[in-house]
């Protein structure tokens, strides 16, 4: 994602400490409203751009990724894009740099930082996220969207980013938008009855994950009436029912009702603020509760297994899990825990587990019932001689309490699996005297190159320090009289 962060062009830290120019990002045409004799004499381009984060000016914000930031003037139609043939005043023409396709069998998750309210903007007003592709005529063709409003509850302060997320399901090979190169814009959508202030932008993210079916606990639909829960999970296994249980000493409840879905009441004052769609599962913090999914799971819904969840632990490829959780509901003791894994089936279909982590409920780890707390598990790099290279891949979220801190329940949404490219150096070449090498990882990421005379040593010395902008980049070292030389990327 060519510019992520805001970064580019370089923003002076002095007055006024903002630039109307973004590099990569174009800005939307002006429409025909526009006069800028009726506002302030401000030319059309000057309504978006990037600003300085001054550490000692008292509108700080304190989340920010990097030193600068986007803005957007909340006036209708101002907005920015980026897609394969976007570019910026900045640029000549288009760089497809930014060249990511909507891959069948994948979902997308496109992540944004933002800020309303600043500028005295009116309450009520709106910033669009959308996700589109160009059609044959080069129109944009939305994929997906999600409106964004200012309100008090949303953003209390002008110094602290919130995430939002705008998902696009499982791309089919049917879908007018397989194959098709990915398109993101931000776009002021008020109306002249809410216009006036701006809205900060930062730290777009988009990621290409694997498929989960229901990762967002969407399904089966749970009507939005009391009670509002149903203690049903397409694809979702729930563990098995130990022996301990016995539903006369638990309200008669059975084993199965203490996992299922509910339904998120924005009228309700236990309304979460941040959940991916209408829907989140529950776990009743018992013993040996859980739910897990793999390629032969399936939930009471279903008569058999789909075989819908198929990814494997490939070779060369890290796994990274994200899982939202709030613990502490239905006063859920303090110290009751919830262990995250992702696992394999052995020869004998037996769990083995790849990676785990245990979260404990706790006042400062969710301080309130309303927002969820997001978690993440990594697998390194696969290697051929892991067992679990090839198998494919099980997700299980499991109470862990024992019988001294039982009780309560955890909420658990937008569950995210990803393939990652582990970070390596390889492809050397020697050429005109001089050593070339690869360096290959996930786009984005900033890396020392260091190089030493001895690998067991402690003299290592940066050679220079780059960003992986594409996922691969040439690496170039003078040769020298040294009868050997290493070479190491640290991750930055």
């Amino acid at each position: 994602m060519p510019n992520f962060s805001f970064e580019t062009p370089s923003v002076p830290d002095e007055p006024p400490y903002a630039a109307p120019f973004l590099d990569y990002w174009q800005e939307t045409s002006q429409p025909t409203y526009y006069n800028p004799t009726n506002f302030d004499n401000a030319p059309w381009q000057d309504l978006v751009g990037a600003f300085y984060n001054d550490p000692n000016d008292g509108a700080y914000i304190d989340n920010a990724d990097g030193v600068q930031c986007g803005f957007l003037q909340a006036l209708p139609e101002v907005g920015i894009f980026q897609d394969y043939n976007s570019y910026s005043d900045t640029q000549t023409g288009p760089t497809h740099a930014f060249n990511a396709t909507f891959k069948p069998g994948h979902p997308y998750y496109l992540t944004a930082a933002l800020i309303g309210g600043g500028g005295n903007m009116p309450v009520g007003a709106t910033l669009q996220m959308l996700l589109y592709y160009r059609d044959s005529s080069n129109n944009m063709v939305a994929v997906a969207s999600r409106t964004v409003t200012n309100t008090a509850a949303l953003f209390p302060n002008n110094t602290n980013f919130v995430d939002f997320q705008l998902d696009v399901p499982t791309v089919q090979s049917n879908d007018p938008w397989a194959g098709q190169n990915i398109g993101i814009e931000f776009l002021c959508t008020s109306d002249f009855s809410y216009l006036g202030g701006y809205w900060d932008v930062d730290n777009v993210r988009l990621l290409e994950a694997l498929n989960v079916p229901n990762f967002s606990f969407e399904t089966p639909s749970v009507p939005d009436v009391s009670p509002y829960a149903d203690p049903y999970l397409d694809y979702w296994q729930e563990t098995p029912q130990p022996a301990y249980y016995d539903p006369s000493e638990f309200d008669n409840t059975p084993w199965q009702y203490l996992v299922g879905e509910f339904y998120n009441d924005p009228k309700d004052g236990a309304y979460i603020d941040n959940t991916d769609g209408v829907q989140c599962g529950f776990l009743q913090s018992l013993p040996g509760v859980g739910i897990f999914q793999d390629f032969n799971s399936f939930s009471d819904t279903q008569i058999g297994p789909t075989h819908a969840f198929d990814a494997t632990y490939n070779v060369g490829k890290g796994y990274n899990l994200t899982v939202n959780l709030i613990g502490g509901g239905g006063d859920m003791p303090i110290g009751a825990t919830l262990q995250l894994s992702l696992y394999y089936r052995d020869s004998s279909s037996n769990m083995v587990t790849v990676a785990a982590e245990t979260i404990t409920n706790s006042l400062s780890l969710f301080p309130v019932n309303t927002h969820f707390v997001s978690f993440e598990l990594q697998v390194p790099a696969v290697k051929t001689t892991d067992p679990w290279a090839g198998q494919t891949i099980g997700i299980e979220a499991l109470c862990t309490v024992d019988f001294s801190d039982y009780g309560g329940y955890w909420d658990i949404d937008n569950v995210i699996l990803s393939e990652t490219v582990a970070p390596a150096l390889n492809v050397t070449r020697l050429t005109n005297g001089e050593f070339s090498f690869t360096l290959q990882s996930e786009p984005g990421l900033a890396f020392d190159i260091l190089s030493a005379t001895n690998l067991s040593g402690t003299n290592w010395s940066t050679v220079e320090t780059v960003t992986n902008v594409t996922g691969t980049t040439l690496i170039t070292a003078p040769l020298t009289n040294a009868p050997q030389k290493f070479y190491q990327a640290q991750q930055l």
